[in-house]
């Protein structure tokens, strides 16, 4: 990505906002804004904070699902009034926890990755036989 072209970075923002919208509108209003804002710093975080997309996209999606079921079950609870205070609480509790959850999950698992990589690559670099025979006095 060309520093001096913004054009990259503002359709990056761009598209992650409006598909957040879109899924969330399939949900409801509320949740249609809750989307924007998380596509949008989900797009923030992989341009300002170089933050691979194999992480950050499983993250946020998994985030908005445990908000989503935490504020549909404290809903359901509250039934037939509704209470949506508790349910804003639900849904920021329970997707808090997701994102901890499963940010740890998957960053443990990149790197986990990333360090058979390199241990693989270096492995090759070295190419002379492991010595496998005892030393003798």
């Amino acid at each position: 990505m060309n520093s001096k072209d913004p054009l990259p970075t503002i359709a990056l923002l761009g598209a992650a906002t409006i598909g957040g919208t879109l899924l969330g509108a399939a949900i409801g209003v509320v949740w249609a804004i809750v989307g924007g804002l998380g596509g949008l710093a989900t797009a923030l975080l992989i341009l300002v904070y170089r933050v691979r997309p194999v992480v950050a996209v499983p993250v946020a999606i998994s985030t908005a699902i445990g908000a989503y079921v935490g504020g549909t079950i404290i809903g359901v609870l509250c039934e037939p009034e509704g209470c949506p205070a508790f349910q804003a609480f639900g849904a920021f509790a329970t997707g808090l926890g997701a994102l901890v959850g499963v940010g740890l999950v998957v960053a443990l698992a990149t790197r986990s990755f990333d360090e058979f990589r390199e241990a693989a690559a270096q492995q090759s670099s070295d190419e002379k036989p492991p010595d496998t025979g005892t030393a003798s006095d």
